[in-house]
């Protein structure tokens, strides 16, 4: 690298983020030992709602795992093949994993559907105490992610604390329906309250999978908006024109802004004077820092050599 590099502006396109891999950590832990509990305890009691959340569980299992590779590799250096670094993965394993919860869900819909035209009887007591267990622990996790979030914003957080708000809901579900089946009997309402669930965690998978698409497809930032930037740029003085404008996000609160900027004749022979302050005008009102300007001229454009030669004199 120049010794001279230093001296100019420069956006790591990388993140390191300590709070959001240590609360990870301990999700995956707690959780991995929880699913392990709900899977036997509804197989003993013989009810889909436990044992459709155990499934679920372990999908969280893996979804966690899925964000912990993604923080490991945002953290790693940009290399002359992946320029931007690997922020990108954190978006496409949130991605992935809004994609489990809808599949998840579905699947669920399905085996709630078979238990209400073949009802099958559950063992209330396994079921209560797995439930009541699961909605303590599940209270903890949401608290954990939710805390976490607060501090570093990260899409696969939210996720994550996505898949552990279903997995809440469930254990309310779960204990909700045991009640009904204790003082009615009617446990077709056992399936019920799991169709129910899978609706929410549908809900859920779709707003992940909807903010990462937005990503992907180098969608405009929530917040921003193009028309309003495009003018403020052209208020600066000296610029009379802005086109080739594109402006998305690598990951999230990673945007990125390029354009080319027209300048008027009196202003090209010092054109940088006027790109900072529209690079300025972007950091202090926008925060826009990683942002790619390139200056133009019509009269430069259309390559007239003998207006180009007044300004070599």
């Amino acid at each position: 690298m120049n010794n001279q590099s230093k001296y100019f502006h420069h956006v790591e396109h990388r993140k390191f983020q300590s709070s959001s891999k240590a609360t990870l950590w301990s999700s995956l832990i707690i959780t991995l030992i929880f699913t392990i509990v709900e899977f036997v305890g509804g197989l003993y009691a013989n009810s889909l709602a436990l044992l459709s959340d155990s499934f679920h569980m372990l999908s969280d299992v893996l979804a966690l795992g899925l964000s912990m590779l993604a923080i490991y590799f945002a953290s790693k250096p940009p290399t002359k093949h992946y320029t931007y670094g690997f922020l990108r993965l954190e978006i496409i394993v949130a991605f992935l994993n809004g994609l489990a919860l809808i599949v998840i869900s579905l699947g669920i819909m399905y085996e709630g559907i078979l238990r209400i035209i073949h009802p099958e009887s559950v063992a209330s007591g396994i079921m209560i105490f797995v439930a009541v267990l699961g909605l303590i622990i599940n209270i903890i996790l949401t608290l954990i992610l939710y805390r976490s979030l607060r501090k570093e914003d990260n899409v696969n957080i939210q996720s994550a604390l996505w898949h552990f708000f279903g997995d809440l809901l469930n254990s309310i579900g779960v204990i909700v329906a045991v009640v009904l089946i204790h003082f009615t009997g009617w446990e077709i309402i056992d399936p019920i309250i799991s169709i129910i669930i899978s609706l929410i965690i549908l809900n859920g998978g779709y707003k992940i999978i909807k903010n990462a698409w937005k990503v992907l497809m180098e969608r405009i930032p929530d917040g921003y908006d193009s028309d309003e930037i495009i003018n403020a740029m052209k208020s600066v003085e000296g610029v009379i024109d802005v086109h080739e404008f594109h402006l998305w996000s690598i990951t999230t609160n990673h945007s990125s802004l390029s354009a080319h900027v027209v300048l008027s004749d009196e202003y090209t022979k010092w054109p940088y004077s006027t790109v900072n302050k529209v690079s300025k005008l972007l950091k202090e009102k926008y925060n826009l820092e990683h942002v790619t300007l390139q200056i133009e001229n019509i009269h430069l454009n259309h390559l007239d050599e003998d207006y180009f030669k007044q300004y070599e004199e």
